[in-house]
């Protein structure tokens, strides 16, 4: 009998024999087959966004499993039948069977996206590709995920790569520890301790990390090593175990599979997950593989399930790139329904590169006498995706540059003769349908056009809680009064400009600022963590007791309109923030400082650098409405008033984004939007005039 292959891969017909017999063969399980099926289907249901399964991320829990128990029972056995355990030739195999395809897959992927996606993300994408090669994906993401400023990006087309691995990581791992002890000392009682002691550490790790670290916790190893320690404490045991009932094996098989359907319906993005949560589907999936043991049962054995399930790995491969690349090859965004035939076009391919690359490589790599060659071509493989990696970012430049100089975006006079000479190239700017060759900042320079504050520290991201004396000190370090200004990343942005008008008016300028932390007194669950935003409330707290040291005359309070859900408080959402708002406005107020709210910039429809790149001649389809731009109008509204209420001052910005036809990304030269919401520094710096005069900053 063939060996069972790895999760997310295929079982080889079992009349295949095996030149090189070292081991005894495992029976063929059709029943896992079709659990793969299952957990395919359900992965590739979720990225089609089906709401009935918005917990269908689960599928790759439960190949989790799989692929614990396969590997390892695989292992056992070699050492159980020869008392060797031959590490080369079980990595040169697994090397074998999942390098050729994957390889196919990387390079496809990335040649798509060079033609395809947006250029200002190639850089990154193929930088995803040398990770994905190098099975190292999983802490890449995990580094970048935990990086608010990459929010708004559109995703990688080889993210998927991550689970592949933690798979990839185990394999590493699990030959070095049963060579160890059931090989080197005899004791295999020793090996099956050791992966229980690491399973339970993993699982309490993963409990407690996702909680505190979330996205640490889900792409990372060592928080997922206890869903594959499942599945090898299975392998280990099953044999040990006495045959069920068949009637006993079909009701564990139906309840098995019904956690795993039911975390897949009850789940969604808002789960923390890993954690316990994982508990349900990965116990799902270890009650189906156990009671396989005493039959497959009709379902799972189903030809269709084996069919789809022999070809989830290439499947798996191949759904996320078509997924987000058919967008742009179509040029226009796919709802459910096209999701599905975009799905259902990655499963053709899956079926010919299963044909003609996976299984033929896969069977050749069985046959061969040894396993130098198999890793030679192992090894060769990687070279190809690694190299591939590497030179896309310098294949001809498909960045569009535009073919006209625009005039640049200059404004002189008054405030409010500058408001209406910008009014005018608002109007102007959304005729205009050509990209300007001398855009600033380009379009490759655009995402690191970023305030100072976002390199020195003053900025904080997601973890920081306090701020540097140094930030106290821009404008003129040497001035007699203070501004300070308070806020998130869309306080940040209006950084260049407030610097500018401090330098000019010779005042101290001290910049407190926070990704996704509102300067107002409310309690957000944010998504990019999946918990509370407990760190922003203790920044809070400790910037508003800075200020009521410092004393300022004036403090600028400035966020994002539509913070996400205020937990805390009474009454309805806009109601909540109101009160937040006025809570930390009269904190600030207690400090003796004048507070100006500086209401939030108008948005942009899409990440703006990403569809001027695609759309260099038709720039305005990148362009929002002013209904559009205008995110949480009510509340943006009530909270002006409120604010004049208890006698601040409240800014709008949004005449200086919008005109009556929409809001323009690009005016004169100038590009307005660095990503998905925030200003240019270019941008801002030409409304420093205008905004000094409506803050009273004299």
């Amino acid at each position: 009998m063939p060996l069972a292959s790895t999760v997310l891969g295929t079982t080889l017909a079992p009349e295949k024999i095996d030149p090189q017999p070292r081991t005894a063969r495992p029976e063929f399980r059709p029943d896992i087959e079709g659990l793969r099926a299952v957990a395919i289907i359900l992965v590739v249901l979720y990225h089609c966004g089906i709401n009935a399964v918005s917990g269908g991320y689960v599928g790759v829990d439960v190949f989790f499993v799989i692929s614990g128990f396969l590997i390892t029972g695989h292992l056992a056995r070699e050492v159980e039948t020869t008392g060797r355990l031959h590490i080369g030739r079980f990595y040169a195999r697994r090397a074998m069977r999942l390098l050729p395809a994957a390889t196919l897959t990387i390079v496809a992927t990335l040649l798509a996206a060079w033609w395809w996606l947006p250029s200002v993300r190639l850089k990154d994408i193929a930088t995803d590709g040398l990770a994905a090669t190098g099975y190292v994906l999983n802490y890449r993401l995990a580094a970048t995920g935990t990086e608010y400023s990459g929010e708004g990006e559109m995703p990688s087309p080889l993210q998927h790569f991550w689970s592949l691995a933690v798979e990839e990581q185990f394999y590493l791992v699990i030959p070095l520890l049963l060579l160890a002890t059931a090989v080197l000392l005899r004791r295999k009682a020793a090996f099956v301790g050791l992966v229980a002691v690491i399973t339970a550490a993993s699982f309490a790790w993963s409990v407690a990390s996702t909680d505190s670290n979330g996205v640490w916790a889900y792409f990372g190893a060592p928080t997922r090593a206890w869903e594959l320690g499942v599945g090898a404490l299975l392998a280990l045991a099953l044999p040990h175990m006495p045959r069920l009932p068949d009637a006993l094996a079909t009701l564990l098989r139906l309840g098995g599979l019904a956690a795993i359907v039911a975390a897949a319906m009850m789940f969604d993005d808002r789960t923390p997950f890993p954690g316990h949560h994982a508990a349900l589907p990965v116990m799902g999936a270890f009650v189906v593989i156990a009671a396989g043991r005493a039959s497959s049962g009709r379902l799972l054995s189903h030809g269709v399930l084996k069919a789809i399930g022999a070809r989830s790995y290439s499947w798996y491969l191949w759904h996320w790139p078509v997924l987000l690349i058919a967008p742009f090859v179509l040029d226009e965004e796919l709802e459910v329904p096209g999701k599905l035939a975009a799905a259902g076009f990655a499963y053709l391919l899956a079926v010919l590169s299963f044909a003609m690359i996976e299984r033929p490589l896969h069977e050749l790599g069985r046959e061969r006498e040894g396993w130098g060659r198999n890793a030679i071509t192992g090894v060769g493989l990687m070279a190809v995706a690694a190299v591939f990696s590497l030179l896309v970012p310098v294949f001809p430049d498909r960045t569009p540059t535009g073919t006209v100089n625009a005039g640049k975006l200059e404004l002189t006079g008054s405030a409010t003769a500058r408001e209406k000479q910008l009014e005018k190239k608002l109007n102007a700017a959304m005729e205009n349908d050509e990209l300007p060759k001398n855009l600033t900042p380009t379009l490759k320079n655009a995402a690191r056009d970023l305030p100072p504050v976002y390199h020195n520290g003053c900025h904080r991201e997601l973890e920081g809680v306090t701020a540097p004396r140094s930030c106290e000190s821009f404008g003129d370090p040497k001035g007699k009064k203070q501004v300070v200004l308070l806020g998130d990343s869309h306080a940040a942005q209006w950084w260049p400009a407030l610097d500018k008008i401090a330098k000019e008016r010779h005042w101290r300028f001290a910049s407190f600022t926070k990704s996704a932390c509102t300067a107002a007194d409310v309690t957000i669950y944010l998504e990019l963590v999946k918990r509370n935003y407990n760190e922003c409330i203790e920044w809070r707290k400790n910037m508003i007791a800075r200020i009521q040291e410092m004393k300022p005359e004036l403090v600028v309070m400035s966020a994002n309109a539509d913070g996400g859900e205020a937990l805390n408080g009474k009454g309805s959402q806009d109601e909540r923030w109101v009160d937040g708002w006025r809570r930390n406005a009269e904190a600030v107020q207690r400090s003796g400082a004048k507070v100006v709210y500086l209401d939030d910039s108008a948005w942009p429809a899409v990440n703006v650098p990403e569809c001027l790149s695609t759309k260099p001649t038709e720039i305005s389809e990148c362009a929002a409405t002013e209904r559009q731009a205008t995110t949480a109008p009510d509340r943006r509204q009530m909270i002006k008033d409120m604010i004049e209420d208890i006698g601040g001052t409240a800014v709008d910005p949004m005449p200086w984004f919008c005109a009556p036809k929409g809001c323009p990304v690009v005016v004169g030269n100038t590009l307005v939007y660095l990503d998905d919401s925030h200003v240019t520094t270019a941008y801002t710096k030409t409304l420093a005039p205008i905004l000094a005069e409506r803050i009273k900053l004299k």
